[in-house]
C-alpha cells in the first residue's frame, strides 16, 4: 500500500506505514550516528516501548536521499527525499517494541541519523 507524502518533493509510504513530517517533540532516550561520508547507520538501538518512532535525518548534496528503519516482526519504514532540503524529522507509526536499525543515505559529504521517542 502506497500513500504519498510531501517534504520538499512527493515521497512514499511504504507497507502501509505512514510517515509525517514532524516537528521536533521531547526526546527519550535518543539514538544517532553522525558519520564523514554520504552513508550513515545506527543499530541495535533497544529499549523502544512501541507505537511511534522518531526519525531525524540530515545528508548533504543535490539529489535523493532516503533513510529506512527495521524492527522487530519484520517492521520497515523507508522515506526518499530531497538531499538539499536540510535536516529532518519523520515518524513512523505502528512500529512494535523492541531492537531497531536504522540508516541514511545521501548523493555526497557528511550525514547523520537519529531515533528518538
Amino acid at each position: 500500500m502506497y500513500k504519498p507524502v510531501l517534504r520538499g518533493a512527493a515521497a512514499t509510504a511504504v507497507a502501509g506505514t505512514a510517515l509525517l513530517l514532524a516537528p521536533q517533540a521531547a526526546l527519550a532516550e535518543p539514538k544517532s550516528a553522525t558519520c564523514p561520508q554520504s552513508y550513515c547507520s545506527v543499530v541495535q538501538v533497544d529499549g523502544f516501548p512501541g507505537g511511534t518512532l522518531s526519525v531525524d535525518a540530515d545528508v548533504h548534496g543535490e539529489g535523493k536521499a532516503r533513510f529506512q528503519v527495521w524492527g522487530p516482526n519484520g517492521y520497515y519504514c523507508t522515506l526518499t527525499f530531497e538531499a538539499a532540503a536540510g535536516p529532518g524529522s519523520w515518524l513512523c507509526f505502528n512500529a512494535p517494541a523492541g531492537r531497531y536499525a536504522a540508516s541514511v543515505e545521501g548523493p555526497q559529504g557528511s550525514s547523520n541519523i537519529g531515533l528518538r521517542w
